[in-house]
This record gives C-alpha cells, sequence and structure tokens, in this order.
C-alpha cells in the first residue's frame, strides 16, 4: 500500500450496487475494504488479489444507520484506519434511497385509537429513511398519513410513528377498509379492515365446535369400519384358504375309500356348515339399574370394536363418544363407566352431558389402571336420550411412536350403567 497522504482508491459514483472505486496506485490488500459510517460498518468487499492501477472496484453498501445528514461514508480496512479513499457524502435521503433501493418498512402495532389509526413503522436497512406514506380508503379515497421523525434503532436502521385521521363519512354500511403505501409504490404495506357484527355471531363459535366435534366422530367411526371391514376380510379369505385346504385333503381321503365321489361331497358339506350365530345380549334392565357389557350395541358413535384380554372384555373409545340409554323415558339420577385402561393420560379427563345438559364427573381410583366413573346431572335426576363423552386427553400409539396401532385411543371401557331415580311402574 502507497503512503498515508495519497490514498490508492477514488470513488468514481455510485449506485444501487454500490460505491465504485477506481484504483489510483496498485496496492496489496491486507484485509477486505469496507464502509463505515460513525463507526459503522454499512459494505465490505473482499479482494484476494493485488489491485493494478486502474481497476474499478465495486463496494456494495448493505445498509446505513440513522445519523443526521450529510452522512459520510469512509472507505478503509478497519475503523481506526488508514483511509483507502476519500469520504463519500451521502447528502439527502434521495441517495440513501439510490444506494439501497426502494424502501418497504414493516408496520407493526396497528391499531385504531378514538378515531385515528395509529401504528409504528420499522425499517432494518435504510436509517436515513424519510418517511412518507399514504393511505387508500375504502379502495377510492386517498389520504395523506402523518409520520414523526425517524428515530435510530440499536442494530440499524429506524423505527417511526404514523397517525391517519379517520372521518365518520369514511365507516360504510359494510364498514371500513384501509391499505398503507409507501409514497411513489403501489405495494401494500399493512391493511385494516372493520366489519359490522353480523346477527348470531356469538354462537358461530360454539356451532363451530359443535361441528368439529361431529366431524371427528365421524372420522373415528369411519376408521373404525374401515379396519373391522378390512380385519373381517383378511379373516374371511383365511377361512377360505384353510376350507378349501381342508376340503381337498378330505376329498381326496374320501374318495380313496369305499364312497362314490356325491356321497363324499354331501358329508363334507354337512361337516363344514357353521352353527348359527347367537344375537349380542340384549341389555339388562332390573329395577332402577340398566348394565352395559363392551358388546352391547348401546355403544354408539365413538367406540372400537369389542376387544378381550385376560381380565375380560372391553371397549376403546375415541376422542368422543355416544352410550345410548336403554330406557330414555325414566329419569336417570347417574351413570357409571367401569374404566379398564387408559391412553394419553394417567387419569381420566372426560366431559360428560346427558344430551345436551353438562354433567359433573367423579373419579374413584379402583387399581393401577382402573377407575369407576360416576356421571351425575347437576340439577338432580333427567330423562336421557344419549350420554355424550368427550376426553380432553388421548391420540394415536402409531403417529406416537408407541405401537402399529393407528386407532385414535382415549379410555378402555369394562361396563357402564345407567341407575335411574324409580323403578318402572308394575302394569296391573
Amino acid at each position: 500500500m502507497t503512503d498515508d497522504a495519497t490514498p490508492p482508491l477514488l470513488v468514481v459514483g455510485a449506485g444501487r450496487d454500490g460505491l465504485r472505486l477506481r484504483a489510483l496506485s496498485p496496492f496489496r490488500p491486507e484485509a477486505p475494504v469496507r464502509a463505515w459510517c460513525r463507526g459503522i460498518e454499512v459494505g465490505s468487499l473482499a479482494l484476494a488479489a493485488p489491485v493494478e492501477p486502474g481497476t474499478v472496484l465495486t463496494l456494495p453498501i448493505a445498509r446505513l444507520p440513522c445519523v443526521p445528514l450529510p452522512a459520510m461514508l469512509r472507505i478503509a480496512a478497519a475503523v481506526e484506519g488508514p483511509e483507502l479513499a476519500d469520504p463519500w457524502p451521502v447528502a439527502t435521503p434521495a441517495e440513501a434511497a439510490a444506494l439501497l433501493g426502494p424502501s418497504r418498512p414493516r408496520i407493526e402495532d396497528l391499531r385504531l385509537d378514538y378515531g385515528m389509526l395509529r401504528g409504528t413503522g420499522i425499517e432494518r436497512v435504510n436509517g436515513l429513511l424519510q418517511p412518507a406514506l399514504h393511505a387508500v380508503i375504502n379502495g377510492g379515497t386517498v389520504r395523506t398519513v402523518q409520520a414523526e421523525a425517524p428515530v435510530p434503532l440499536a442494530e440499524g436502521g429506524c423505527a417511526f410513528r404514523f397517525a391517519l385521521a379517520l372521518e365518520p363519512a369514511d365507516l360504510t354500511s359494510s364498514g371500513i377498509e384501509v391499505t398503507l403505501h409507501a409514497t411513489g409504490g403501489q405495494a401494500v404495506l399493512a391493511r385494516f379492515a372493520l366489519g359490522p357484527s353480523l346477527p348470531g355471531a356469538e354462537r358461530l363459535a360454539e356451532i363451530e365446535a359443535r361441528l368439529l366435534r361431529l366431524e371427528q366422530a365421524g372420522e373415528a367411526v369411519l376408521l373404525a369400519g374401515q379396519a373391522m371391514l378390512e380385519r373381517q376380510l383378511r379373516m374371511q379369505q383365511d377361512r377360505i384358504d384353510a376350507f378349501i385346504d381342508a376340503a381337498a385333503t378330505l376329498l381326496l381321503d374320501r374318495l380313496a375309500g369305499d364312497e362314490t365321489p356325491a356321497a363324499a361331497l354331501r358329508r363334507l358339506i354337512a361337516a363344514a356348515t357353521p352353527e348359527p350365530v347367537e344375537d349380542a345380549p340384549a341389555t339388562a334392565i332390573g329395577g332402577t339399574e340398566a348394565v352395559l357389557a363392551p358388546r352391547d350395541p348401546a355403544f354408539d358413535l365413538g367406540w372400537h370394536g369389542a376387544e378381550e384380554d385376560a381380565e375380560g372384555p372391553f371397549r376403546w373409545m375415541t376422542l368422543q363418544g355416544l352410550l345410548r340409554n336403554p330406557a330414555p323415558l325414566r329419569p336417570v339420577a347417574f351413570a357409571v363407566l367401569e374404566v379398564g385402561h387408559l391412553y394419553g393420560a394417567p387419569a381420566p379427563v372426560l366431559e360428560a352431558s346427558f344430551d345436551g345438559t353438562p354433567c359433573l364427573v367423579e373419579a374413584k381410583r379402583r387399581g393401577p389402571h382402573h377407575f369407576s366413573l360416576r356421571i351425575a346431572p347437576p340439577g338432580g335426576p333427567m330423562p336421557c336420550r344419549v350420554l355424550r363423552l368427550q376426553s380432553r386427553a388421548g391420540g394415536s400409539p402409531l403417529e406416537d411412536g408407541v405401537s402399529g396401532d393407528e386407532r385414535v385411543l382415549s379410555i378402555a371401557v369394562t361396563g357402564a350403567a345407567f341407575h335411574y331415580a324409580e323403578a318402572p311402574a308394575t302394569p296391573r
């Protein structure tokens, strides 16, 4: 590098790509050529080879801090020097925009405050920005936005507050819509809309929640039905294959004896005729109690098929389940669910309702994973067509990586019972 009195570089212009530097004398850079503004690095150019005289270099400018104008850009390898070129002044916000390009500040904290639309603009690149915003109201009216002087950000750039006065005529029967734009640009920086309140809007959330529960229950039923159908088809195919093998073996054995082919075939068909399947046991209703077994058809939507382990039969519920009351006209004092297995929680987390009336749920531990749930209406005995259950805990063992079971599980019920306020009247 030459002596300090003669900088080796000369700034010959500035543009969107940065500062253009011409080498006046040969020099070997020991570090990247950097641009500084008030001690803040705003650009850098790494050189891998010595620079020959007449070479034109382009030093990109990445950002500018919020400093008073004119802002002097120093060209040096380090903040303490030595200087590689004479400083380049940035005298106006327009020159800063020419170096960095159009600015698109991010709008934050947009709010309506006593008829004034207020917010904060954040510009993290061009700290020399002079904010100029305009608003388009309801797609037609254009109005200037008042902005305060920018303040510097600790990490560079600037921030400014702005406000827009709204008039009563701006609010129409369909509400008001305001879009904010940078002056000279069409891009939307922020959008504010305010519409009228629709009749019955307060019930939309409740209706959406009910629809979501019905959709989840329907999906669970569909998945359970598909899984059951696939199991039945596999079982049927296995039985057909086994029957064909056994029939072929028996037929060949009998044909080897003294029977004719027709007699052997008739005896084989008679031996393979299945016995009649017994119907599911009816719900046991005695006195003031109706007991439901896991295989009872009263287990309606939201239940998987009945299963059995060493402790007896049980039935898994999805996140929602319906249990039909065998005697819907009799007032129900309380219902009892016996829980034998849990998934997703150490104890049942359950909500219950008789039809649409929320009920109180009391859980008593009977064993490590066994609980007895007592479900009672808060206002005393009442008729009930369907006991609705919703579990706040559960999940899919396949999604959780526990096992290959893709079903959604929550609680497994080993039995249920409805307790009525009074016994049915005895006919005379």
